[in-house]
């Protein structure tokens, strides 16, 4: 995997004295810490984050479209049932973060850490992931379809039962995931590596039965 850069905080960063509820329209917010706010029922909604650090923050049930997360880091957030369509995430980290639920469609990942997570039923569909680090992070029964993957790791991930289709795991490392229950085109898990007891989870894939 390339070097990931974490995110760039260049000024300290002030209290955000304002409401992310009350925000409607387009809006950039920028070098803040956000604490214990709650963001949620928003539709179609584009906003840009700059330079944030998001501490305790509810955002749920929201519609974020063209919407940009940009070095920002998220501390014990519930970010569930949201979507991000179009959206953008460059040089971002969440940790003790909660997605489940969530869909990331037509969206750009660059730089992004997520770390002691639970995506449960998380759902990535037709992005683009480049430099991307789960770690210790709980993708139960998650999706990811026709998705590029470059410069992933997958570590220490419970992926049971999740399901991987026209997204290629070529040169990606599994050995340290739970793959129980995956359901995964050949062409997805093709050059992909994993361990030994991993094994019998996978050959069914190839029609190989073991005895």
């Amino acid at each position: 995997m390339k070097k990931m850069n974490k995110p760039i905080f260049k000024i300290p960063l002030e209290p955000y004295s304002g409401t992310l509820a009350s925000h409607d329209t387009i809006e950039n917010i920028e070098y803040v810490t956000i604490e214990d706010q709650e963001l949620s029922g928003k539709s179609d909604f584009k906003i840009v984050f700059d330079t944030c650090k998001f501490n305790r923050v509810t955002m749920v049930n929201n519609e974020f479209s063209k919407s940009e997360f940009i070095d920002c880091i998220f501390d014990n957030c519930d970010l569930s049932n949201n979507s991000f369509t179009q959206s953008t995430l460059i040089r971002c980290e969440m940790n003790n973060c909660k997605l489940t639920g969530s869909h990331i469609v037509e969206s750009y990942l660059q730089h992004v850490l997520m770390d002691h997570c639970i995506g449960t039923y998380l759902d990535f569909a037709e992005s683009k992931l480049s430099i991307v680090l789960f770690k210790d992070t709980i993708f139960e029964e998650a999706s990811f379809f026709n998705n590029t993957l470059k410069d992933i790791v997958f570590q220490n991930v419970n992926l049971e039962k999740s399901t991987f289709y026209e997204s290629s795991l070529k040169d990606i490392d599994l050995s340290t995931c739970d793959l129980s229950g995956i359901k995964v085109d050949l062409k997805s898990i093709e050059g992909s590596t994993i361990s030994e007891y991993q094994a019998k989870e996978v050959c069914h894939l190839l029609g190989i039965r073991i005895k």
